[in-house]
């Protein structure tokens, strides 16, 4: 009976080898190993890990606030954003029993300006400041400026001022002399006089806050002056019949971030240069000859009364249009290591689903099984490079700061994965392609207006580029 049972099984078993068909089942993937989950999962761990990074944001922006706030000390005491005003002739006149003040304009006015740059420290913070040696001449013609008086008013030439607008006097390095005519007075006045020089707002402050001079300021490390000007007394008496009345002054003036001159010349030549390699040329009149290069800068103004809304000589308050026709310089060398990292964070979600699309293809080409364990390990090496970024770009300069953050984490990333799949290759070319894409990151973070088209055509490469690759892997692997 034995041998007939055998015998039936025989050719039933000799049938099932011929058709190919295999003697045992294919045991069934666990669904936590399937490739649909692997997809789901890092997709939502990818969107975690955005938490980290945010935070991470958030203390760049809050270390970007101490770095500002010690600058704004150092500049505090140093000397604040510098407007230069004048010189302009100031006489007082009665009309009735009122008591006003007479201003004439300079009929020319040269201004000539050399900057040295300057580090100072607070901690590990710095700031650049500034040292200007100014030169200031022209010519004021008082005659034909002088106010049309009645009888009854009276004009007082002895009890006239030179004054010179400079938003903090504390900056002023030197003594100063003008020569005006054949005399020669100093200049030790400080006063404010919000005729012809507007007023400062105090850096650290929320709000603009204007202080009359000799007022205490209420924020340890900060310090603000209303229409600041220096000024000498002198007797205009004798020159009062005079068209063309030279006049010459040297200023040493320290500054922090801008320095600024007023146009109040019927005919204004401004001529700075400088040792700042990125200045930045603002207010209302652009220069008609500049020259930017590693070492420097000069750049020239010429500016000529129509250009301006105000006249030769006025009486009354005339600061905002002054105010609005300034020539700026703007010396404050970018410290770009706190923006650079920010908008480094914004591809952190780039890096961290390529990083993780390259393991999990790894994982099934090779059919080595990475769990979610470590792929959340691998994630978070990711994160902690932009922390690595930001502490080292306080310390060093950013390009360092970068690539040594680049080596710690692609030298992490690609030791984990060897210890993970066992095969050397793959975990170097996982490596390999880390590297490539922090690299052309930078490149993105020093490029400016063509940072969206490269960007775009990067990620439009890379996108192809998984495509082709998801080809090669079989079909039965993806379920």
């Amino acid at each position: 009976m034995e041998e007939n049972i055998n015998e039936s099984m025989a050719p039933s078993m000799e049938q099932n080898v011929t058709l190919g068909e295999p003697i045992y089942p294919k045991p069934e993937k666990k669904f936590t190993q399937t490739f649909t989950f692997k997809v789901l999962f890092i997709a939502i761990l990818s969107l975690l890990l955005l938490i980290p990074s945010l935070m991470i944001s958030s203390l760049g922006e809050e270390r970007k606030q101490t770095a500002t706030a010690a600058e704004n000390e150092i500049a505090s005491k140093w000397g604040l954003p510098q407007q230069v005003t004048g010189p302009v002739i100031a006489i007082p006149y009665y009309q009735g029993k009122q008591q006003k003040v007479h201003y004439i304009l300079p009929k020319t006015l040269n201004i000539n300006a050399d900057i040295k740059s300057q580090t100072l420290y607070r901690s590990i913070y710095e700031a650049v400041v500034y040292n200007s040696s100014i030169d200031i001449d022209g010519i004021f013609n008082i005659y034909d400026l002088l106010p049309n008086l009645e009888d009854s008013d009276k004009i007082m030439l002895d009890e006239a001022y030179i004054e010179l607008g400079i938003s903090d006097l504390s900056g002023i390095s030197k003594k100063m002399q003008l020569q005006l005519g054949d005399k020669t007075v100093d200049v030790n006045d400080g006063g404010s006089d919000s005729n012809i020089q507007s007023e400062i707002n105090l850096p650290g402050s929320e709000k603009p806050k204007q202080l009359k001079m000799g007022e205490n300021t209420p924020e340890a490390g900060t310090r603000g002056i209303d229409a600041c000007v220096a000024k000498a007394k002198m007797d205009l008496s004798e020159m009062a019949q005079s068209t063309s009345i030279p006049f010459k002054l040297h200023l040493d003036l320290k500054e922090s971030e801008t320095l600024n001159f007023a146009p109040v010349g019927e005919v204004t030549k401004i001529h700075v240069k400088g040792d700042c390699a990125t200045p930045s040329f603002n207010g209302n009149f652009l220069p008609t000859e500049r020259n930017v290069s590693p070492d420097g800068f000069e750049a020239s103004w010429e500016v000529i009364s129509i250009n301006r809304p105000y006249p030769q000589a006025f009486s009354g308050n005339r600061s905002d249009e002054i105010a609005a026709s300034q020539v700026q310089v703007g010396l404050r060398i970018p410290v770009d290591r706190f923006q650079k990292t920010e908008r480094a964070i914004k591809y952190a979600l780039l890096v961290i689903v390529l990083t993780f699309i390259a393991a999990l293809f790894s994982e099934f080409k090779l059919r080595r099984h990475i769990n979610v364990f470590q792929y959340l390990l691998i994630g978070l090496a990711l994160v902690l490079f932009y922390s690595l970024l930001l502490s080292m770009s306080e310390h060093m300069a950013f390009a360092l700061a970068y690539l040594i953050a680049t080596l710690m984490t692609a030298g992490l990333v690609t030791t984990y994965l060897f210890g993970v799949l066992k095969v050397k290759k793959q975990a170097i070319i996982i490596g390999v392609m880390l590297l490539f894409m922090y690299a052309y990151i930078f490149v993105l973070l020093n490029l400016e207006s063509y940072a969206l088209l490269a960007g775009s055509i990067g990620l439009f490469i890379i996108l192809s580029a998984i495509m082709y690759y998801s080809l090669k892997i079989r079909t039965e692997d993806l379920i």
